[in-house]
């Protein structure tokens, strides 16, 4: 089945929140704007984001093993596969199962291995979870997991402190496990005021970027600094550049939020940070 032509095709697994900017609510207007076209199959569909007390989550695993019949018999093959958040560890079988159907050779896979953050695994999910998630780092060109993430898929006690050069050896060991490249994003930055992403790419080039610190709940703001990676990398930017790039997207979107005084479990107003 062909797309658009001329156009790059992304596959994105991600739970869909009816309200709030995280997820697919956030990765399909974005991978779109760039010039990308998106399937989206949700993992979960959610009342909102999990901010929100009391919400709501139908698990999607019949649908995405219907959706994954169907789109063999249309012969359908993407240029990423790109997955997030998954209801539940039975999910990772079908996400290894649409990486190896659907992923064109040479194409990218991004795993986003959400799980948990502030040092704790996320309510959702039993620590089986993390074990399921690890089977998805050697299928992985790119994994984006923030420091809790690191932590828990190397079964490490959790250090909001830690040093660049340390964190530097949780990317190695994360690609023995696998992942080709690794960006840690929330690493710990010595310059008051400011974070860190830290990175190793699969020639061992080491990646490091300061971003400024802002002090603000803002859901889906890894969703959105992954999407924007993956589409600036499809895009033929360095794996540099596209750090640089969507780090510099979500500050800017965190920034927009504050200043317009919207309720922080939103996320970031999509609808003005993309300029549509």
């Amino acid at each position: 089945m062909g797309g658009t032509q001329g156009l790059k095709r992304i596959l994105a697994i991600h739970d869909l929140s009816g309200w709030g900017h995280t997820s697919l609510m956030a990765s399909i207007p974005i991978l779109y704007q760039q010039g990308l076209q998106v399937a989206a199959m949700p993992s979960a569909v959610l009342s909102t984001n999990t901010d929100y007390e009391g919400y709501q989550m139908q698990d999607m695993s019949a649908q995405m093993k219907r959706s994954l019949e169907h789109w063999a018999r249309l012969g359908v093959s993407f240029d990423a596969v790109y997955s997030g958040f998954l209801a539940g560890e039975d999910q990772v079988g079908l996400v290894k199962e649409a990486i190896e159907r659907f992923a064109a050779p040479g194409g990218i896979v991004l795993i986003d291995p959400v799980l948990g953050d502030c040092g704790k695994l996320y309510s959702c999910y039993k620590p089986s979870m993390v074990e399921a998630m690890r089977e998805l780092l050697p299928l992985a060109e790119i994994i984006t997991p923030n420091l809790s993430e690191a932590c828990l898929l190397l079964g490490r006690d959790y250090n909001p402190r830690i040093g660049h050069e340390e964190a530097q050896g949780y990317c190695r060991e994360l690609q023995k496990m696998g992942a080709k490249t690794v960006i840690i994003t929330s690493a710990f930055s010595p310059k008051p005021g400011y974070s860190a992403i830290v990175g190793l790419d699969e020639r061992g080039k080491d990646h490091y970027l300061e971003t400024r610190y802002l002090p603000s709940v803002c859901p889906g703001a890894g969703d959105i600094f992954a999407t924007m990676l993956l589409a600036r990398l499809i895009n033929e930017d360095s794996l540099g550049k596209a750090i640089s790039k969507a780090a510099a997207f979500v500050k800017e979107g965190i920034l927009l939020a504050l200043s317009l005084g919207e309720d922080p479990r939103c996320g970031i107003p999509l609808e003005k940070a993309l300029k549509i």
